[in-house]
């Protein structure tokens, strides 16, 4: 688009404002003596276990499209051994990706070692 084809945003009309009629007798207010202490967090099914960290990763077996799985080795929180869990079954997205972010950095950092080497 051309700065030309540009409209100012002066010509455009005013946008749509929502109004909201209530008085206060209608709003609830949440006082923190209601609520208790944890009420933030959330109710775990007895099926579910938390991750605490992942440490390493290994490519699994191949489906029949060509996709190759991977599996993850899981430290549990609460729980010494760690196991090596499919990638599907994971549930904890934000540490896979801090994992997976931190492995390519690292990964990249020895082939810019490897080339500063005579």
């Amino acid at each position: 688009v051309h700065v030309s084809k540009i409209k100012m945003v002066k010509i455009f009309p005013d946008r749509p404002v929502a109004r909201l009629n209530g008085s206060e007798e209608d709003r609830v207010d949440f006082d923190e003596a209601l609520l208790s202490e944890d009420s933030w967090a959330q109710d775990r099914n007895p099926d579910e276990y938390e991750v605490e960290r992942i440490s390493d990763m290994r490519n699994g077996k191949r489906t029949r499209y060509g996709r190759i799985y991977r599996e993850f080795l899981v430290y549990w929180r609460g729980y010494e051994d760690p196991t090596w869990i499919d990638e599907a079954d994971l549930n904890c997205g934000a540490l896979l990706y801090e994992f997976l972010r931190d492995r390519a950095n690292r990964n990249r950092f020895g082939v810019m070692q490897s080339h500063e080497e005579p």
